[in-house]
């Protein structure tokens, strides 16, 4: 019998066919602390990782012939040490596509119908009459808009979708031309270019070194000032100080954020802002796509530890290096 780790206590319901496998993890809610992780990883065969593993952690996990990532984003394990370690890692980036997809566009939505800014006008006024002013607090319609997608993949192919179901235009950035199954009727731009032609950008790609920052002064500066920035992927994409001072300045109708530069941390300049939404990282916090998560996690552990090379592996040269103990 092996025995598995989760890092965190996630709901554990359909955990269930890691069975008979002995499954570690913490309560709801919490999370195991870094000396834990290295207390417990030794005598562990697998992980199911929701929070940093870095190489110190990774080392104490030479026995792990496998670390499945619980979501799409894998920048917060040290992916170079674990292939250097010879260890395994996969990600399950198909089972949060339709929950973020929907964020996003809730997002996109509320921002550009100042639907959170009028709730809190309305809670917090004493006379609500000022509220349902004719022609006050207007907010804009998406129809004839264009949506500009930063990363034309699984997530943000699905927001182009929504967005031309509500009659905007699409265009969007990439590596690569994608083909027409992935990108439909979208127009291809490069970033500077997709900046000056959106009325929303929406962030989809993941988070690498290179792109750290990618949109920063410069490119915020290319934004027409009635513009607005959505971002539910990662939050070192933004310079966060500079987006912030776009937003102060006025050169920026609004943003709608996601995620963050020092989250849980979340700067109190953007807190003040009326024009802006802020979500906890709650992309794929919905009970179906976790339960759907811990499902397609079970089912790559489970052919791991059949001999079978799970899909999705992000460092697939290490694959069948790694022998169970």
């Amino acid at each position: 019998m092996a025995k598995v780790l989760l890092t965190h206590g996630v709901p554990m319901e359909r955990f269930a066919g890691l069975k008979p496998h002995e499954l570690v993890h913490p309560a709801a809610g919490e999370a195991f602390t870094r000396a834990e992780l290295i207390t417990l990883l030794p005598t562990c065969q697998a992980v199911i990782a929701c929070g940093a593993l870095d190489r110190e952690v990774l080392q104490a996990a030479r026995h792990v012939a496998l670390i499945v990532c619980y979501g799409a984003g894998f920048d917060a394990i040290d992916l170079a040490a674990a292939s250097e370690f010879g260890i395994p890692v996969a990600n399950i980036p198909d089972s949060v596509t339709e929950a973020t997809a929907q964020l996003a566009m809730a997002q996109i939505l509320a921002l550009t119908r100042r639907v959170c800014e009028l709730d809190h006008m309305l809670r917090a006024s004493n006379s609500t009459r000022a509220c349902f002013t004719m022609g006050a607090s207007m907010g804009v319609l998406l129809e004839g808009m264009t949506l500009g997608i930063v990363g034309m993949g699984r997530i943000g192919s699905r927001v182009a979708q929504f967005g031309r179901f509500l009659g905007m235009r699409v265009v969007y950035t990439s590596h690569s031309i994608k083909p027409l199954s992935i990108a439909g009727d979208a127009r291809y731009l490069t970033l500077d270019a997709l900046l000056r032609t959106a009325d929303v950008v929406s962030l989809h790609c993941p988070y690498t070194p290179q792109n750290k920052h990618m949109i920063g002064a410069a490119q915020l500066s290319l934004l027409k000032p009635t513009a607005y920035l959505i971002n539910t992927a990662r939050g070192l994409l933004i310079d966060e100080p500079a987006l912030i001072d776009a937003l102060e300045a006025g050169r920026l109708a609004g943003a709608a954020l996601d995620v963050f530069e020092t989250e849980p941390e979340v700067n109190a300049r953007l807190k003040a802002l009326p024009n802006v939404v802020l979500t906890p990282h709650i992309g794929s916090n919905t009970l179906h796509t976790r339960n759907l998560m811990a499902e397609q996690c079970t089912a790559l552990i489970r052919e791991a530890f059949a001999g079978i090379a799970p899909k999705h592996l992000l460092n697939p040269e290490v694959w069948g290096k790694h022998a169970m103990d």
